[in-house]
């Protein structure tokens, strides 16, 4: 491309260039239809390869068909794709304002009622693309504009998964930016909507508090917080709309939220929690209501000079003097005969019939009979020597335990050492079986590894897995597969690389989920060392094809550089070879 702009492309007049990074954006007048445009041109990179070409072109057609599918006023609108010579474009509406990005330079961070109308503008717009099978994949700041007329645009859909089309990402690549990434964004798995709503809530976050929950100097860190770190909650953001951002930048997609929808209806609800007002509990009852409760317990024209009692209790009863309830034999034996009723109120003295009630009636009052005896009486001395008896016993008891096992073991090791070694192997074979079931498809898939079948080897350590999903002996079978089948590729041929790379990727994950299965750490450090080395070669042959940021990726986390922790020397070569090729830049 030549360093001035052209003056016409395809039916539009260059005004003036606008952008440039992987595209380039100029500034365009339709004379056909009277109207100012965004002129969207592919950029082709010097030395690219016709694979490298044409992926760029299948992405940036894909585009075109992704924003031009959608017709919502929260989303640039596409009026164009087309091409002239071996020049692509899409010609798109033309924003006017400013990024969210350019907000936020400029005023730190925004007041909460701003930042809710912005973050439910782009939830509308992402509810409408998810429901036409259109998944953003790089939320930001940058790529959300506001226009002088107050309205929210979303913008950019160059990295966006089209649910209804094949897609172009191979497992393992990652595509977005960095600190907007949901985990599953970050470690190349395929992702749905709730990947964008995670995105939504870093905007949020920021927006509230003027930070990235998720900051960091480099890729490396940042990810790595995107994955193990909770952010914390900013003083800005209110403990009800905090639920929501929370609930948002989940790890797990299952604990988001399902829809832009629901997010919405999450936000508007905080927002009502926040605003409510507590009342006073003295004032729960108006007035004249008040008045006229008390107007029907207190009527002097009805009770006379007092009140009527409330419950049935008199407001004054009359004192009797309290008497011993067990004090004499005709007082006890006058007790038994009274009924007992229970819900009587207060007991004005014992041994003694209630006063009478509010409606000129008696009620006999129960009284329990006394308490008995104990029928053993144990001393403390007697407690004290049952509780020293006890300690001494389980004391003995244990000590009893202790030598009987050691004279066993002793007893075992003289065994061993007096007896010659005799090999069972059909009994072996027998109990490992019965111990694991995994056992006899490992074994079987060893024969086929022997006899050179690694398609019915690969289906033996699969079925293995199935078998005993916690069995670290068939993941290891499995990568130790994928890698004799990726050492049997050339790299020559194209697809034969593809392939070879691909093996090599499902080797590192057999071995990761190899070490993630042992118990003991100590088992689980040969298959990490293991995992970290496919990686390294998958990663070597990307840099040689020229794919140089996706052959970072596999060395830094979290592949190959969390696979190598336990191995300092391997570690340090690993980051040794990631500065390296960060000095080389990115394609």
């Amino acid at each position: 491309m030549s360093g001035s702009p052209p003056t016409t492309l395809g039916k539009y007049q260059i005004i003036r260039e606008i952008a440039r990074s992987n595209d380039i954006v100029y500034e365009a007048y339709d004379q056909l239809m009277n109207r100012r445009v965004a002129l969207k041109e592919l950029a082709l990179p010097g030395g690219s390869t016709p694979q490298q070409r044409d992926d760029r072109i299948k992405r940036f057609l894909r585009e075109a068909r992704a924003a031009g599918s959608l017709a919502h006023p929260n989303i640039m609108t596409v009026y164009e794709v087309g091409q002239e010579g071996d020049r692509y474009f899409i010609a798109l509406e033309y924003l006017d304002g400013k990024t969210l990005r350019n907000e936020l330079d400029t005023k730190g961070f925004l007041q909460t009622e701003r930042a809710i109308e912005i973050a439910t503008a782009v939830l509308e717009a992402l509810e409408y693309a998810h429901s036409k099978g259109v998944i953003h994949r790089d939320i930001k700041p940058d790529n959300i504009q506001i226009l002088s007329n107050g309205t929210i645009k979303l913008t950019d859909f160059g990295i966006a998964r089209l649910t209804f089309e094949p897609n172009l990402t191979m497992d393992g690549q990652v595509f977005g930016t960095p600190s907007y990434m949901s985990p599953e964004q970050v470690v190349g798995r395929d992702i749905d909507a709730r990947s964008d709503l995670f995105s939504v809530g870093v905007v949020m976050y920021e927006m509230l508090s003027g930070t990235k929950p998720f900051a960091g100097d480099s890729v490396v860190t940042i990810t790595y917080g995107i994955m193990n770190k909770n952010p914390d909650r900013p003083q800005q953001i209110n403990w009800s709309l905090w639920q929501v951002v929370e609930k948002a930048l989940d790890k797990s997609p299952q604990l988001r939220y399902r829809s832009a929808k629901e997010f919405i209806e999450a936000i508007e609800a905080a927002m009502k929690a926040s605003q409510s007002v507590v009342l006073d509990p003295k004032a729960s009852q108006p007035a004249p209501y008040q008045q006229q409760q008390q107007q029907q317990l207190y009527n002097p024209s009805a009770y006379g000079a007092q009140p009527p009692p409330l419950y049935g209790v008199p407001p004054q009863q009359p004192q009797y003097p309290s008497q011993n309830p067990y004090g004499n034999a005709q007082q006890q034996q006058q007790q038994q005969q009274m009924p007992h009723v229970p819900g009587v109120g207060a007991q004005p003295g014992y041994g003694q019939p209630s006063p009478p009630s509010a409606y000129g009636m008696q009620v006999p009052i129960y009284y329990p009979p006394p308490p008995r005896k104990p029928l053993v009486v144990v001393s403390a001395a007697t407690k004290r020597f049952l509780a020293e008896l006890f300690i001494y016993v389980v004391a003995l008891a244990a000590v009893a335990w202790l030598i009987v096992n050691l004279f066993n073991a002793f007893a075992t090791v003289m065994d061993r050492n007096n007896t010659p070694t005799r090999t069972t192997p059909a009994a072996n074979q027998v109990a490992a079986k019965a111990a694991d079931p995994a056992e006899e498809w490992i074994s079987r898939g060893n024969d086929d590894m022997q006899a050179g079948d690694l398609k019915n080897a690969e289906r033996d350590y699969t079925e293995a897995e199935r078998k005993s999903p916690d069995s670290p002996g068939a993941y290891a079978h499995l990568g130790e597969l994928y890698k004799t089948e990726a050492s049997q590729l050339g790299e020559a041929n194209s697809d034969d690389a593809s392939k070879k790379r691909e093996f090599l990727r499902q080797a590192a994950v057999s071995f990761e989920d190899s070490a993630s299965r042992e118990k003991d750490p100590s088992l689980a450090r040969e298959p990490l060392d293991d995992a970290a080395q496919a990686w390294i070669d998958r990663s070597q042959m990307l840099y040689d094809e020229g794919q140089i940021r996706q052959a970072r990726a596999d060395l830094e986390y979290p592949h190959a550089l969390k696979d190598s922790e336990g191995n300092p020397t391997l570690h340090a070569q690993i980051l040794k070879q990631i500065q390296v090729w960060s000095g080389l830049g990115s394609n």
